[in-house]
């Protein structure tokens, strides 16, 4: 019974990454768009850390070890998931410079955020599965909070894939990185007891921070520095700490 419903709320999250999905379809994907998208995934990427990623981490470690471990722990494993997706980066021989309107940039800019994306479902996945555990109304709450960052994520996301992919791939490709939730559940049901401990816990969060941090500074900031769509960027911005903020209260 507690699959099934996980399986619903898994189900639900993917319908928010898609509606930004539609988003992105609806308007044709044009260059205000792509600016816009990367403007409010950049914030909301960053947020997501600094809100969600590092006090969640931290209260991981911080449950078996003494603040500074924690602390420790924390820095090294964001450390680890940095150098991790710098290191991709170079074996796969791609480069900054004068790219950021070349599809292969877009391609790039897909692959890591579908690595992070997928990590970060798993976990949210394995929450998702303590939560029904504790209590429905929990984890109806901590859907529509990981729905609600789903549509930037969705749009964003959708929005470099649509660059290189046809619409029926990018739509398959999104409800794929989506059932990632149900996955990461099912294996919190399979082996409770080795992938629900708090420093494993901690430890995927800390280096999936670090991928954060990478895309947000490597990826989205060149973009959004060689755009001269201000105003379309500050839109993007604003809407993007708006929609993180909204995520405190759920």
């Amino acid at each position: 019974m507690n699959l099934f419903i996980v399986l619903v709320l898994s189900i639900i999250s993917i319908l928010f990454l898609l509606v930004g999905t539609l988003i992105v379809f609806s308007t044709h994907n044009s260059k205000k768009v792509m600016i816009f998208s990367v403007s409010l995934g950049f914030v909301v990427l960053l947020l997501l850390g600094i809100i969600h990623l590092i006090p969640d981490a931290y209260e991981f470690f911080s449950e078996k070890l003494s603040v500074i471990m924690s602390i420790i722990f924390l820095c090294f494993f964001t450390f680890l998931g940095f150098i991790v997706i710098l290191v991709f980066d170079l074996l796969s021989g791609h480069h900054h410079e004068d790219e950021t309107h070349h599809k292969d940039h877009f391609e790039h800019i897909s692959i890591i955020t579908c690595i992070f994306l997928v990590i970060h479902n798993f976990i949210e996945g394995m929450t998702l599965y303590s939560s029904v555990l504790l209590n429905y109304e929990t984890a109806v709450i901590l859907t529509l909070g990981i729905g609600l960052h789903n549509i930037p994520l969705g749009f964003t996301l959708s929005s470099t894939f649509n660059k290189v992919f046809s619409k029926s791939k990018t739509i398959l490709y999104i409800i794929l990185i989506g059932f990632s939730y149900l996955f990461g559940a099912l294996l919190a049901y399979k082996f409770n007891d080795v992938l629900m401990n708090t420093i494993v816990l901690g430890i995927a969060l800390s280096f999936t921070f670090g991928m954060v941090l990478y895309i947000a500074i490597f990826e989205f900031l060149p973009l959004i520095r060689e755009s001269k769509e201000y105003k379309v960027r500050n839109m993007g911005f604003i809407l993007g700490f708006i929609l993180m903020f909204l995520t405190l209260f759920l």
